[in-house]
Order: C-alpha cells, then sequence, then structure tokens
C-alpha cells in the first residue's frame, strides 16, 4: 500500500495526523509526506528564524522524526524530482519506504505574514508564490499541477489533507488552504475526486476528548520529541496535548467520484 500526505507545515503531520502516518511506517508501506510551505516565518527582521535557515531546521527536525519512527539512522538521500514541469526536492530515508517532499514556498506567520502564499494562490489573481530557495515560481494553475504530479507519479492508495474548513475551526489558514488546493488537485476533467482523501482536524483537536493512549500515545510523543529541538519555536511543554489527540472525521472522507466543491466562504472568512 501506498500513503500520501499534505500538510502545510513540518510538523503539522506529527502533531495532526499521527499515529496513523507512523503506523503506515511500522508496516512497511510506502509513504509520503508533502509539506506544501517552507514553514517559514516571513520578513521577521534580525532573527535566523525568519527565513530559509529556519526552514532548514524544521527540514532537519522531521527528518529526525522519521528516522526515529522508523527506527533507523537518520540517512537521507537527497533527489530533485520534476512533477507537473517544477523541480521540487525531496529526500528518502535510507533503508526504508519513507520520502519527504518541500516546496519552500511562504507560510502564514502573523503579524509578519498573516495570509501566506497558499491562500494568495487561491485568492490573488495573478499571483506568483516563490519559493525562498530559489526554485521557480508558481501561479495557481502551476502549483494545483505540481501537486497533481506527485499524485500521478505516486499513485498513492488514499490521501490525507487538512481539513478544508478548517477555518470555520480556527484552524491555521495555511492548513485550510493547503487541503483547498490538494483537493483541486486531485480531481478529474468533470471535477469529481479521483483519489480518496481523508480530512484531519487541526488545532481544534486540543478541544475535543483524548482519544490516542498507551502505547500509541507514548509513540506520537517520542517521535514528536525527536522534532522539536530542531525548532527554536518550541520548547519541551509544546503541543503535549497534541499527543492524546487525533482526528479524522467521518463526514471528511471524500470518495472517488464525489464532485469536489471548495468552500465558498475561504477568502471572506479571512480577509
Amino acid at each position: 500500500m501506498t500513503t500520501l500526505s499534505f500538510v502545510a507545515h513540518q510538523d503539522d503531520d506529527l502533531l495532526f495526523m499521527n499515529p496513523d502516518i507512523a503506523s503506515d511506517v511500522w508496516d512497511g508501506q510506502d509513504v509520503w509526506i508533502v509539506y506544501l510551505t517552507a514553514g517559514d516565518i516571513p520578513h521577521r527582521p534580525g532573527s535566523s528564524h525568519g527565513g530559509i535557515q529556519y526552514a532548514e531546521m524544521r527540514i532537519d527536525g522531521v527528518r529526525a522524526a522519521y528516522a526515529k519512527t522508523a527506527g533507523v539512522a537518520n540517512n537521507w538521500h537527497y533527489e530533485q524530482m520534476m512533477f507537473g514541469g517544477h523541480p521540487v526536492p525531496t529526500n528518502r530515508l535510507a533503508d526504508t519506504n519513507v520520502r519527504i517532499v518541500y516546496t519552500y514556498v511562504h507560510a502564514a506567520a502573523g503579524p509578519e505574514d498573516d495570509f501566506g502564499d497558499l491562500w494568495r494562490l487561491l485568492n490573488v489573481p495573478g499571483f506568483t508564490a516563490k519559493p525562498i530557495d530559489g526554485r521557480p515560481a508558481y501561479t495557481y494553475a502551476e502549483f494545483v499541477g505540481m501537486i497533481r504530479g506527485i499524485i500521478d507519479h505516486v499513485g498513492p492508495d488514499f490521501i490525507r489533507t487538512g481539513s478544508s474548513i478548517g477555518h470555520r475551526e480556527g484552524d491555521h489558514i495555511d492548513h485550510t488552504a493547503a487541503a483547498i488546493l490538494v483537493a483541486d488537485a486531485s480531481t478529474d476533467d468533470q471535477g469529481r475526486t479521483a483519489v480518496r482523501r481523508f480530512e484531519y482536524t487541526g488545532y481544534r483537536v486540543l478541544n475535543l476528548p483524548e482519544n490516542v493512549d498507551g502505547h500509541l500515545r507514548a509513540k506520537k510523543t517520542e517521535i514528536w520529541d525527536a522534532y522539536w529541538p530542531h525548532d527554536p519555536e518550541l520548547n519541551q511543554w509544546s503541543w503535549r496535548a497534541a499527543m492524546s489527540r487525533r482526528y479524522a472525521p467521518d463526514g471528511r472522507i471524500f470518495h472517488p467520484g464525489v464532485p469536489w466543491i471548495p468552500p465558498g466562504d475561504f477568502a471572506s472568512s479571512v480577509a
């Protein structure tokens, strides 16, 4: 089996989708995780936490986390791949079936940038997102084409994303925008869902009952503890409540053939 998970930032998968992705790794499945932004803090003056240096720290964090998940050395092989005509950096974890993909597109991180490039791709006509590592820029059509290229190449049994209605639940703007962009990409020529897709709840999980415990909670925490020391915005107490929670609501599963209708209130809800 092959699973393909799309998230906005380096850590959304660890916080909101685990232990599901970890279980895929333990089962020896082909596992792809795509980070649709750099996870940076744009325009932060005088700080190494702002641009590509911070993005690289966070990528180092997810490398450590997935090495911990797989129980192997933190040894990754770099490969640039072409998706939808765009060069995209990837890493494969040695001796495993785990691969990570990252776009380096600007994240939203208020007050430095309340919107981010994913929201602008969806809502600002003519906008182009320029990756902070200098790779070619994306229009909306090119970014969706890149995502579609990943889906076509990987051929997943199913896709995971955040919630495309997360803006109604107090979620991060990038989480919602990323989910919508992936849903836009994962459709046929008649606008119907092409690949089964599961949506996961983001920030709202912190207000929901605990539903991960015992061994799985301990493993999720162990994986998180491999990540957060690489992220200077975090400390040992950050996001502890998420370790005991993971929600993929039944009503947010999109089966092949189901028409995809993007939420009409996303732009106005954050403008």
